[in-house]
């Protein structure tokens, strides 16, 4: 016997309304059980779940640049704190942050690195990685974007090795420090085929 008013339209959530991964409604209760205001819009929830999955995919995606630079096929704390500490914008979000286990960032005095260590320095702080980078985006769309700040000696985009496409990231070398200064401070989260790329010094881990 057929239910009265029809079959019983299947649940849909708010986090898939809204077209996101991170649980709205459970956001939304935390927000009303922390009592951080009087009164909690029907959109407030919406709106934080959405900055915490844009904050999650930001930090997955350098951590897992990070691991790639140091060949791990593995995100561990150590690339959390590679990834955040060398992100402008991340690094002022998170800078009473403490990582477990993610150690310090490599900070010598150049004066006490032995002579090849000192050339490799310096020849870092001329060479910014970028990541975030559209698919799209090829060298010399980038090497245009960079110029303009600088004397750019080389733009390398990091490409997979069967299929050819971009992988997202790579590095820009400058012929001077300060070129290269200009450009992390100017391009950082700038806009490029749709995507804000970021733009940071590399460091081993």
């Amino acid at each position: 016997m057929a239910r009265k008013g029809g079959e019983r339209k299947k649940a849909v959530t708010r986090s898939t309304k809204a077209g996101l991964q991170f649980p709205v409604g459970r956001i939304g209760r935390f927000l009303k059980k922390g009592r951080y205001a009087q009164r909690v819009g029907s959109g407030a929830p919406v709106y934080l779940a959405a900055v915490l999955e844009y904050l999650a995919a930001e930090v997955l995606e350098l951590a897992g640049n990070a691991a790639k630079d140091n060949k791990k096929t593995r995100i561990v704390p150590r690339h959390l704190l590679l990834a955040i500490r060398n992100d402008q914008e991340l690094g002022k979000l998170l800078a009473g942050v403490t990582i477990a286990h993610g150690g310090v960032l490599p900070n010598i005095n150049p004066v006490l690195l032995p002579k090849k260590a000192l050339e490799k320095a310096e020849k870092e702080s001329q060479s910014p990685n970028f990541s975030g980078l559209s698919h799209d985006t090829n060298e010399v769309a980038l090497k245009d974007a960079f110029s303009q700040h600088g004397d750019v000696i080389q733009v390398k985009v990091i490409c997979h090795p069967v299929t050819g496409q971009s992988k997202g990231y790579g590095f820009v070398k400058f012929s001077s420090e300060k070129d290269a200064a200009a450009a992390l401070e100017k391009m950082s989260d700038e806009v490029l085929d749709g995507k804000n790329i970021r733009v940071h010094f590399a460091n081993s881990g």
